[in-house]
């Protein structure tokens, strides 16, 4: 994992990379408070990091606490700023291991197959640079999210990963780096448990291997299992934060049972492989789509290449990879949610590291051909750079050509801008907000605007009794004194004990637990009349 067995120029390739990808992302980040590139979630994670409290399911403690550390240490702009930036910096470091694990998959292969060392340097770049343009990496490295820090952790665990596999092999024990690559897994998953569908099929291959050189003495070293539970000991925060009460605190984990119901994620498991199989062929299609979209057909063509070639030389890690992939894929394509996609982005990051494969043996099978034609050779040294090199430009170039505008959000201030104004306007009042303007609202009125005293109601929330004692905690005066059964009942209750009291607003008027009311459209609100 550290840098110390790479010569200056790649130690400084490295670092090179990262500082251009943050460049990158921190030119094209939200400034504000947003729900675009799908970082609708975005206010529920800052709120609760200021306020030291429980997001949703699953609780993401990893993510938490980084947040609430790095917004106290980077004390820049307003917190939605900070929080945006640190998915900038996760981002951007993932890209320098992106790129030592493209080099660590090149050197499975012997160099009649991939070229010199230069090449396969060359091609390793090629491969970091295509993962940081890629654009559904991208777009979640200029908000806040959980993703960007998931690849963080992906990248670290690929490159440990390897690197364990390198030694065993070789013989040795690698017991400092199982170690290491366990206490990484177990914080990794607590910021995202989508991160065992990628370290999976590697821990199969790795126990395999172990397996194979010391029987059950290897499979059954406790050191690992400790580092493990040492890092998803990360999870203690939850039903400590909880037990402090703070206003944000789904599920009020500092039960038993609360616990369990936020841990596992209860509430979302609906969703996965939920979708109906009339989607299936739908979705199927729309990942292919996006494998174009992040790195164009020849980047295609390039990764399937790739894996073939690696497929001669090293079948386990083609079976591990690939076995990665296709579970993500699945995984994405059946959970029914809308941004499901975005579970993809570990997905592309192995594809990149295939990429890299495929165009260095594009260029060494060029160089070959040119040697047996003849009458080439001035060319032939000068050959694999060029094609590597024209690749290398054209993926990332392509991908920040048609990419930046749909990506780029600095210049979009309008979520921002709307969630002020609505803040400004209801003063006092009540606003019923749907996605995806309700957890900016929150945000908003909680951490952005403390002193409106504005009591944001998410409609379909109401159905957790939990939610329905947080907001009478908060704001006593605008809440019933008792709790009727049914969420549709509570707001229709919610609003009758504050109408004509204090302004109520509607972000929506299109939901059926709206149909009780008389909304009048106000600017870019509703107001209840």
């Amino acid at each position: 994992m550290n840098f110390r067995g790479l010569h200056t120029h790649q130690r400084a390739t490295a670092v090179v990379l990262g500082f251009a990808a943050f460049l990158l992302f921190a030119l094209t980040m939200s400034r504000g408070i947003t729900w675009l590139n799908h970082g609708m979630d975005g206010g529920d994670f800052i709120s609760a990091a200021r306020l030291w409290g429980v997001p949703h399911p699953t609780g993401y403690p990893t993510y938490t606490i980084a947040l609430r550390i790095f917004g106290d240490v980077v004390a820049i702009g307003d917190h939605a700023f900070r929080t945006n930036l640190f998915s900038a910096v996760a981002g951007a470091l993932t890209v320098p291991f992106v790129f030592l694990s493209a080099r660590r998959v090149l050197g499975l292969l012997p160099d009649s197959e991939v070229g010199s060392l230069q090449l396969r340097y060359w091609a390793a770049v090629l491969a970091a640079l295509a993962f940081a343009t890629s654009r559904l990496f991208w777009s979640q490295s200029t908000i806040t999210e959980v993703y960007t820090l998931n690849a963080l952790f992906a990248s670290i665990l690929l490159l440990l990963g390897l690197k364990i596999v390198e030694q065993v092999q070789g013989g040795e024990s690698a017991h400092r780096l199982k170690v290491i690559a366990a206490l990484v897994f177990g914080i990794g998953l607590g910021n995202h448990t989508t991160l065992g569908l990628m370290a999976a099929p590697f821990g199969i291959w790795i126990l395999w291997l172990i397996w194979k050189n010391e029987r059950w003495r290897g499979v059954l070293d406790w050191r690992p299992l400790v580092a493990l539970l040492a890092g998803l000991s990360v999870y203690a925060y939850v039903p400590i934060a909880a037990a402090a009460d703070p206003q944000v605190n789904w599920g009020v984990a500092d039960s038993i049972e609360g616990l369990r119901w936020m841990v596992s994620g209860s509430i979302y498991q609906p969703y996965a492989f939920g979708l109906s199989n009339e989607y299936i062929s739908g979705r199927i299609a729309t990942i292919a789509e996006l494998l174009f979209t992040q790195y164009t057909v020849i980047g295609m063509l390039l990764g399937i290449a790739g894996l073939t070639t690696i497929w001669n030389f090293s079948r386990p890690f083609v079976i591990a990879s690939l076995s990665a992939v296709i579970v993500i894929a699945v995984y994405a394509v059946s959970y029914d949610t809308v941004d499901s996609f975005i579970y993809l982005i570990l997905g592309f990051m192995l594809f990149s590291t295939w990429i890299a494969v495929g165009a260095a043996n594009l260029a060494t099978s060029i160089t070959k051909w040119l040697q047996k034609r003849g009458g080439f050779e001035p060319w032939v040294p000068r050959v694999p750079g060029l094609v590597v090199g024209l690749v290398a430009l054209l993926i990332p170039v392509w991908s920040l050509g048609f990419g930046w505008s749909e990506t780029n959000l600095a210049d979009d201030p309008e979520p921002t801008e709307f969630v002020e104004a609505t803040v400004e306007r209801a003063i006092g009042g009540v606003v019923m907000a749907e996605e995806p303007q309700l957890f900016p609202l929150v945000y908003e009125s909680i951490v952005g605007s403390p002193d409106s005293d504005v009591m944001v109601v998410g409609p379909v929330m109401l159905q957790f009794d939990w939610y329905w004692d947080q907001l009478a905690a908060a704001y006593p005066d605008r809440m019933p004194g008792e709790r009727p059964d049914g969420y549709s009942i509570r707001l229709q209750s919610i609003v009758g004990h504050n109408f004509g009291h204090v302004p109520i607003y509607a972000t929506h008027d299109d939901r059926d637990h709206y149909d009780q009311f008389l909304l009048i459209e106000d600017g870019e609100l509703f107001r209840v009349e």
